[in-house]
């Protein structure tokens, strides 16, 4: 028994997951219950036939006699643009939409124009910086009587340089007598 309280206390999803699924299962089995009351009510209620039908009750609109009769409500009062004579042409919107729109092409050349000039700036600045590294690249080389030519290897004579490295290294004895030997 204490084994199973060691595993719920050790597990605390577990009892969550346990618990709502408990809550869960008695709101369903009252809910069915309760469906099930209301439906044995509803046939004890006479059918729709057998019950009397109510006559509508027939109001009618109440007479203050004691405020004047109010004037007959025209509906050019709350709706004049209907009745109103035609008003006269608004004026032509369209010079200032113009306007508007030739300001806005404006800005996008000004701006375009800005890019076009930033974008020159970057590619001076990176021609620049080009040079600078092949006159550093220049003047390294130029103090080293070995030149290697590195930056101009190929593939195959990558692998020759291997291969020879291999060839031409300590011999493999050696190499193994650095590491401690294994014992099987």
């Amino acid at each position: 028994m204490s084994g199973l309280f060691d595993f719920l206390f050790a597990n605390p999803f577990l009892v969550i997951i346990l618990v709502g699924g408990l809550v869960s299962l008695f709101s369903r089995i009252g809910q069915a219950t309760q469906q099930q009351n209301n439906r044995g009510e509803e046939s004890e209620q006479p059918p729709v036939e057998q019950r009397p039908q109510r006559e509508p009750v027939q109001t009618q609109p109440r007479v203050d006699h004691r405020q004047p009769k109010q004037q007959e409500i025209r509906w050019e009062d709350y709706f004049p643009q209907e009745s109103a004579p035609p008003a006269q042409p608004k004026p032509d919107i369209q010079p200032a939409r113009v306007e508007a729109s030739e300001r806005s092409l404006e800005k996008t050349e000004k701006l375009q124009e800005r890019r076009r000039q930033l974008q020159e700036r970057v590619n001076r600045f990176k021609e620049a910086e080009q040079d600078l590294a092949s006159k550093k690249r220049d003047e390294a080389n130029a103090g080293d009587p070995l030149d290697l030519n590195l930056s101009h290897l190929s593939g195959k004579e990558a692998m020759k340089a291997v291969v020879l490295a291999e060839i031409l290294g300590p011999p493999k004895g050696r190499k193994l007598a650095k590491h401690p030997r294994r014992q099987y």
